[in-house]
């Protein structure tokens, strides 16, 4: 019997915020698709090779402020979404600005509590 390791997967959410993403010399604007604790999925005009480093700056929204986290990340999938003419990027934090994993958790513990 072949048997697949899986890795567990943490609770996401599906929300709209802004994202600011860095490759090499570019950078531009993109939306979440969801949000997690491991993870973010975005669409973008750009395409992206899987494994490709990025990082991204999150606009989290707090009340009526917005916070900046920066996270180092990887994609992990990329997909074409035909109909909207987007490509849809899937990808993994691997680093954190000191504090921002902290503060990312605690604002999706809020989330979380509100959308249950």
């Amino acid at each position: 019997m072949n048997k697949k390791k899986f890795k567990k997967r943490e609770p996401r959410t599906l929300i709209e915020i802004r994202l600011e993403i860095t490759t090499g010399l570019q950078s531009f604007t993109a939306t979440s698709r969801n949000l997690s604790l491991g993870g973010v999925s975005f669409e973008s005009l750009e395409r992206f090779s899987i494994g490709e480093k990025i990082n991204i700056l999150l606009y989290m929204p707090i009340k009526k402020d917005l916070e900046l986290l920066r996270i180092a990340s990887k994609v992990i999938w990329v997909e074409f979404e035909q109909t909207e003419g987007l490509w849809l990027i899937g990808t993994v934090f691997q680093k954190f600005a000191p504090g921002d994993q902290k503060r990312l958790k605690e604002w999706l513990m809020i989330f979380f509590k509100y959308i249950k």
